[in-house]
């Protein structure tokens, strides 16, 4: 004991025994960190709570989502399909007339322009229309070429034949129109023939 007290006085500290006052300073600091560590531990868990149901809305949410898309992909022609029966009801008409008819055709013809015409109405509506080819610039963005044909009345690479329709879907090209190209004829003695040329 008296070697701790020469030491303290040669610190130039005097030497204190503990008493009841600093002992109630620490507990009162204890006390004061216990209560902001709960406080701090009660925050944690409250945002983890937060969380947690933060990441359950959001996957619910893309749960919703991806169901929704599911559903729009599976019904999405639904009103596509709903108007191409009554095409499909013409057509059934047509045939049972048509078995019907002999040989009177002109009836069937007219059924059949009808059924045609209604069918095209429906897919005008939907935004699916032909275009015109014939007399056009050859373009391969909408042209395919699949023969080439002799012409002197017109101009060389000018679609002179439409095999195959063409048709856009909106704006896009939806298919190409299979078309026959004007060639210049050499010497004047060659005929049309089938050479393909792709576009």
């Amino acid at each position: 004991m008296e070697r701790e007290n020469k030491e303290t006085r040669q610190e130039g500290v005097a030497w204190v025994p503990p008493s009841e006052e600093t002992e109630n300073t620490d507990a009162s600091v204890e006390s004061v960190q216990e209560e902001r560590t709960k406080e701090l531990e009660q925050k944690a868990a409250e945002a983890h709570d937060k969380y947690l149901r933060t990441y359950a809305d959001f996957e619910n949410y893309r749960k919703r989502t991806q169901r929704d898309l599911a559903d729009f992909r599976k019904y999405a022609n639904e009103q596509l399909a709903s108007e191409l029966l009554p095409v499909v009801d013409h057509l059934e008409l047509a045939l049972g007339h048509a078995s019907e008819a002999g040989n009177n055709t002109e009836g069937i013809v007219q059924g059949v322009e009808l059924v045609l015409k209604q069918f095209l109405d429906v897919l005008a509506k939907v935004g699916v229309t032909p275009f015109a080819a014939e007399g056009e610039p050859f373009d391969p963005a909408q042209h395919d070429a699949v023969m080439q044909t002799a012409a002197d009345d017109a101009p060389e690479n000018t679609v002179v034949q439409v095999i195959q329709k063409g048709y856009r879907y909106q704006d896009k090209v939806l298919r190409h129109a299979k078309v026959g190209v004007a060639k210049r004829q050499e010497g004047g003695t060659e005929e049309g023939n089938g050479d393909a040329m792709k576009g």
